[in-house]
């Protein structure tokens, strides 16, 4: 007889210290129902699209019942949160019984209500299904993960990669874990170490070090007798919650104490980078200098980079035999990391590209103002505009252009290729490209879209090859879509509600002491 496994979820990594509210409306689009998550996920890299394989290969039956995702932005009203859970625990209690449950959760989420929303979220979950169910969650490697998330579950499996290249395989992991433990095949234990630390965003790329060792540290974990499976956590540093820093997973086969050596012993490993993972960054003027100096000329026409078969998307960038690596300076904006719940308008790069006259020069900007322009005066036209930094005062002051309407587009597009997060669906509203007479390009949009694909720019007419300087905002997620075609990738740490200096914000809640806002002792 087929096991029968519920999936459910609410995915949100929640900014505190944004001015933007992820209120009802804002979940709206990306609330799916039923075999609509099949639909959106079947072809995706996503969480559920684990899931979906695992049921197939396994042979569980996975009963879809609702998952609701919105954009990084503020705290989750109680409003929202009320009325997506009345529905879906209304599901979870009505459609039952169930031999499993998958939780397809971000893991920093808060609410109005609930500081830590995902231990609210489980609990939720463990009593209306009971204490003998199987409870699974797949939670985003910047999830801040309480001790109370970890008692309500009996397996949490983090993605081990960022930018996040790996959720499927993540989530076919968790579904195979709560598989084997519903048919009676093992027993999971899990344990967390959460370490008086967290890890600036810029120096959160698996990719490099020291956080390659860290997951280097917790595959050799994760080979130890009895170990299940093992996630290290790098934590968001923009919510504003007590779990809130880096933190550390292991679980074992019935074995609490084989649990506890393993996590304990990945975190005393991530403790001593506690230093070399909160380095600085250059600010605007560095960055746009350092730029200048080490830009070389674009790519050879005709010359592009292939998609790695290993799917890791993070190709090195084209050599040519006299110059060296060739194609575009990408500046990632840190200030204005839109993956990471900022406004996308921010304007200081772009202020300061305009002032020192930097040419061939790219970038994205959320103005649904300057959009509704450009589209009432038509595609060809000249207009002059004051552009960005409309959302609120942190991410600089509008920057006048005049230039010509270049493309109008609907917007909407898909990606094939390994993306960060997995996506396959995007959607940035009306967009608008702005040739302007600085010789910049600028993409005008009208919903906040992340800059993690190129296909965001290609789908209106745009090609980032071509030009010396591309501004992505964010800081890890956009490198699968901009590593394989750039020269160099520069971090920038601009001004604004993701800034990579902490100092800027007022935490009231989080853990003290807390590495490196005050020196911290564990060991």
């Amino acid at each position: 007889m087929k096991v029968r496994f519920a999936v459910l979820g609410i995915s949100h990594e929640t900014n505190t210290f944004s001015e933007v509210p992820a209120d009802y409306e804002s979940f709206r689009a990306g609330t799916l129902r039923r075999d609509e998550m099949f639909e959106a996920h079947r072809d995706s890299s996503y969480t559920i699209a684990g899931y979906i394989q695992g049921a197939g290969e396994l042979g569980f039956e996975m009963a879809p019942l609702m998952y609701s995702v919105t954009g990084p932005i503020g705290t989750i009203t109680k409003d929202a949160y009320d009325r997506l859970t009345a529905e879906m625990f209304g599901m979870l209690r009505d459609e039952g019984p169930w031999d499993g449950v998958l939780i397809s959760n971000h893991g920093a989420a808060v609410s109005e209500e609930y500081p830590d929303m995902d231990a609210a979220f489980t609990a939720s979950v463990r009593e209306i299904v009971g204490p003998d169910v199987p409870v699974g969650m797949t939670l985003d490697m910047h999830s801040n993960i309480s001790k109370e998330t970890i008692e309500n579950t009996d397996a949490c499996v983090v993605w081990r990669t960022n930018p996040h290249m790996d959720p499927k395989l993540r989530g076919r992991k968790l579904a195979e874990i709560i598989y084997r433990t519903a048919k009676g095949e093992i027993k999971p234990v899990q344990w967390i170490e959460m370490t008086p630390m967290l890890v600036n965003i810029v120096k959160q790329f698996t990719g490099e070090e020291p956080m390659k060792t860290l997951v280097d540290d917790a595959i050799e974990a994760n080979e130890r007798s009895g170990i299940l499976d093992t996630s290290v956590a790098e934590g968001y540093p923009y919510s504003d919650v007590v779990e809130m820093g880096m933190s550390f997973i292991a679980i074992a086969d019935g074995d609490i104490d084989a649990a506890r050596e393993a996590s304990r012993w990945m975190a005393l490993r991530g403790w001593e980078h506690r230093a070399a993972l909160n380095e600085e960054q250059p600010g605007v003027e560095e960055a746009l200098r350092m730029a200048g100096e080490r830009y070389v000329g674009p790519k050879p026409d005709g010359v592009m980079n292939p998609v790695p078969s290993d799917g890791s998307a993070l190709a090195a960038p084209v050599k040519d035999p006299v110059h060296g690596d060739l194609g575009p300076i990408v500046l990632m904006d840190v200030g204005d990391n839109i993956g990471g719940g900022s406004s996308a308008d921010s304007t200081f790069i772009l202020a300061e590209a305009q002032r020192t006259g930097v040419k061939k020069f790219l970038q994205s900007l959320y103005d649904p103002e300057a959009v509704q322009a450009c589209v009432a005066a038509g595609v060809g036209a000249e207009v002059t505009l004051d552009v960005g930094a409309k959302t609120d005062d942190m991410h600089g002051e509008p920057v006048r252009v005049t230039g010509t309407v270049k493309a109008i587009t609907d917007g909407v597009f898909e990606v094939t290729r390994p993306n960060h997060g997995g996506f396959k669906h995007f959607d940035s509203g009306i967009s608008v490209k702005l040739d302007t007479t600085d010789e910049h390009t600028l993409l005008l949009t009208s919903k906040r879209a992340g800059n993690t694909t190129r296909e965001g720019m290609y789908h209106a007419g745009i090609f980032p090859e071509e030009y010396r300087v591309v501004v992505a905002k964010g800081v890890v997620s956009p490198r699968p879509a901009y590593q394989p075609i750039a020269a160099e990738i520069i971090l920038v740490n601009t001004p604004g509600v993701t800034t990579a200096d902490l100092s800027f914000f007022d935490f009231k809640h989080r853990r003290v002491p807390l590495y490196p806002f005050e020196e911290a002792t564990y060991g």
